[in-house]
């Protein structure tokens, strides 16, 4: 005898139809997470903005202390230049300071030099500071405003 292949399959017939809309259900989950196609961009698009804002804003530290650096070289050649010449006024130290920013290649906006005399116990001391307030380029970074300092001091020749 013959056994059909009809009588083999289950009758669905007699399942309940909460029964088959799950096994519905559970198909259509199977074939939606098994296609992995758009993944790629889905990640991307979750990891390319703080990759770029890290980055970014790695730039923007980068910047700051190179600004930083600068000053403080200008600051310390003008004391240098000071120790070798002191007779200089503190206008005409100012003056050298900033010409020697200039030497750097870095502009003069925003930055600020003074010179001053000061005393340190009971030595006379000659203070060159500059100032400068850092503001990011970048607009969306949320990096604050600072206000990047450099200063040198030496003893005047008594």
């Amino acid at each position: 005898m013959k056994q059909s292949l009809k009588s083999a399959a289950p009758d669905r017939r007699a399942e309940k139809p909460a029964t088959i809309a799950f096994a519905r259900l559970r198909r259509g989950v199977t074939k939606l997470t098994a296609c992995r196609l758009g993944a790629t961009a889905v990640e991307f698009g979750l990891v390319a903005p703080l990759f770029l804002s890290m980055t970014l804003g790695l730039m923007e530290m980068s910047r700051a202390m190179w600004i930083k650096a600068t000053m403080q070289f200008a600051v310390e050649e003008t004391t240098r230049n000071f120790i070798v010449n002191n007779s200089k006024t503190t206008a005409q130290l100012k003056t050298f300071a900033e010409n020697t920013l200039t030497g750097t290649g870095m502009s003069l906006t925003g930055i600020t030099f003074t010179a001053t005399q000061g005393t340190s116990g009971s030595i006379t001391i000659m203070i060159v500071t500059g100032t400068y307030t850092f503001e990011p380029v970048v607009p969306f970074i949320p990096f604050p405003a600072v206000t990047l300092n450099a200063k040198s001091s030496v003893p005047l020749n008594s």
